[in-house]
């Protein structure tokens, strides 16, 4: 699916960081689209000619609509969202786990009632007469040669829940995926939300703790020292300047300067 779909880079790239996978998730989705769209179809004919010909309730038909109008809504709605919209930016994957849940938990018994009271149960054989004359009477009202559209109908109801089916099997892999998702996600905010707690504890400690934990001050001797008076008389002292010359060096230079002059 990734090679087909005209992302930029930067949208490839969030993707990738987050899950590897999801060109197999968004596949899927694509998937269980194309299937709630071909289920809904069905299962609308089915309901559809069933009211027209033979009336009754529709419900054992329509049930299953609510998870197929589901995924038929949220799969597509994910994929613009996250690829396109959100720019690679994922969804929290708590939504994908109530909502997948809620998909495949609806068409279990949606499968169930629909499977359950399908036209395909009143189907027969035929019973013929002596003479090879099929009467449709209460015998073979049922039968194919005698009321052949049950049998369409039957077969309409069998495809749609195998779609459905298929779409059961999609979500829950789905939702398997995203509770793992939700698991990681969890997980690495805790990580998170202790290192910050440790950060805060290491840097934002009270008064008492950070003083005992700062180094001892710096307290010069006494033989060291050095009087205010003596910093004033002699301004040079602790600077980068050097002090005047002593009396020795003095000398040598005025010996030195007297032989040149009286030479």
């Amino acid at each position: 699916m990734s090679p087909s779909l005209p992302l930029p880079a930067e949208t490839r790239r969030r993707l990738d960081e987050h899950d590897r996978r999801w060109p197999f998730k968004f596949g899927l989705r694509a998937v269980a689209t194309l299937f709630a769209f071909i289920a809904m179809v069905i299962f609308a004919a089915t309901i559809s000619e069933s009211k027209k010909n033979y009336g009754g309730n529709d419900w054992v038909d329509g049930m299953p609509l609510a998870p197929v109008l589901l995924a038929l809504f949220y799969n597509p709605l994910v994929i613009f969202l996250t690829l396109y919209y959100r720019q690679g930016r994922p969804l929290h994957p708590g939504w994908h786990v109530g909502v997948d849940l809620f998909v495949w938990a609806l068409a279990v018994p949606s499968i169930v009632f629909s499977v359950g009271d399908g036209w395909f149960w009143y189907w027969q054989p035929v019973l013929l007469e002596f003479d090879g004359i099929i009467p449709c009477d209460a015998f073979n009202y049922w039968s194919y040669q005698c009321n052949p559209l049950i049998y369409t109908l039957g077969k309409m109801e069998i495809a749609a829940n195998v779609f459905l089916a298929l779409i059961l099997f999609i979500h829950f892999a789905l939702f398997v995926f995203a509770c793992i998702a939700t698991h990681r996600w969890r997980k690495a905010k805790k990580i998170a939300a202790t290192e910050r707690r440790n950060i805060e504890l290491t840097y934002h400690r009270s008064p008492a703790q950070h003083k005992e934990q700062q180094p001892p001050a710096y307290t010069p001797s006494a033989k060291g020292s050095h009087s205010a008076g003596d910093h004033d008389e002699n301004p040079f002292q602790g600077s980068g300047h050097r002090a005047g010359p002593s009396e020795s060096e003095n000398y040598w230079k005025d010996a030195e300067r007297g032989a040149v002059k009286y030479v």
